[in-house]
C-alpha cells in the first residue's frame, strides 16, 4: 500500500469533517455549536493519531518527539485551514444562525432592564460586526490547541521505549 504523506491526510480528514458537519446540521438538523461538535472533534483527533500511527507503521521515523510531532503538525494546520474557510463559508449561508444569536442576546438584555433601546441596538450592531472573526478565531484556535495536544501525547506515547 502507498503511504499518503501528512499533508494528503490533513486534506482527507478535513473533507471528511466538513461533510460529516454538514451532515449533522442539515440531515439531522443539530445545533452547529451543540453537542454534535464532540463528533467533530472525536473525528479530528482520531485523524491526528492516524497520522502520527501510519508514520511509525511506515517506518519513517527516527522515534524522536520532533519527528512525530513535525508529522502531525503537518496534518492538523491542512486541516485548521480547512475548517477556518468552511466556518466562513457556513455562517455566510446560514445568515439565520447569526440572526437568532442577535435575537436571543437581545431578549437577554431586555430581561435585565437596564438598558435602553438604542442601546441594545448598538450592542446588536457590534455583535453583528465582530461574529465572523469570532466565529473563525474560535474555531483557528479550538483546532490548533486540540491539534497540539494531541500531538504532543502521540508523539510522547511513541517515543518511549518498550
Amino acid at each position: 500500500m502507498k503511504y499518503i504523506n501528512a499533508t494528503y491526510k490533513g486534506v482527507i480528514s478535513a473533507i471528511l469533517l466538513i461533510v460529516v458537519s454538514l451532515v449533522l446540521f442539515y440531515v439531522f438538523h443539530l445545533p452547529e455549536n451543540g453537542k454534535s461538535q464532540y463528533v467533530i472533534l472525536g473525528l479530528f483527533i482520531a485523524s491526528v493519531i492516524w497520522t502520527i500511527v501510519s508514520y511509525k507503521t511506515n517506518g519513517f521515523s527516527s522515534n524522536t518527539f520532533k519527528d512525530y510531532f513535525s508529522e502531525a503538525f503537518k496534518a492538523f494546520v491542512v486541516v485548521t485551514l480547512f475548517m477556518a474557510i468552511f466556518t466562513y463559508f457556513f455562517y455566510k449561508m446560514n445568515p439565520q444562525i447569526l440572526n437568532n444569536a442577535i435575537i436571543e442576546n437581545n431578549s437577554l438584555i431586555l430581561k435585565e432592564g437596564n438598558r435602553t433601546i438604542a442601546e441594545i441596538e448598538e450592542n446588536s450592531n457590534k455583535l453583528r460586526s465582530i461574529f465572523m472573526p469570532m466565529m473563525i478565531s474560535i474555531t483557528v484556535i479550538k483546532f490548533l490547541f486540540l491539534g497540539s495536544l494531541v500531538s504532543m501525547v502521540g508523539a510522547g506515547f511513541l517515543i518511549q521505549k518498550k
